[in-house]
C-alpha cells in the first residue's frame, strides 16, 4: 500500500473508437502515456502498452486472428 487517495491521479483519457472489423472498442490512456484498448465485443483487452509505448501482451506469430489484420 503506501499510498493514499491524494497521491494518484485518475485523471485519464478515454475514448471509444472501431477496430478494422468495425467493432467498438474502449482507448483508455493515463497522463504517463501508458493505454489498454478493450473490445465491447466480449470485454477483451486487445492491447496494453507501458508509458514507453512497448507491448505488454504477448500474441504469437501463429495467431490468424491479429496476423489477418497485418497481410
Amino acid at each position: 500500500m503506501g499510498h493514499s487517495a491524494a497521491d494518484w491521479d485518475y485523471r485519464a483519457a478515454i475514448e471509444i473508437t472501431k477496430d478494422w472489423n468495425g467493432v467498438e472498442q474502449v482507448l483508455l490512456q493515463n497522463q504517463q502515456g501508458a493505454s489498454a484498448r478493450v473490445s465491447l465485443h466480449g470485454g477483451q483487452v486487445t492491447s496494453w502498452r507501458n508509458k514507453h509505448g512497448e507491448e505488454l501482451l504477448f500474441t504469437s506469430s501463429k495467431d490468424n486472428f491479429f496476423n489477418s489484420y497485418y497481410e
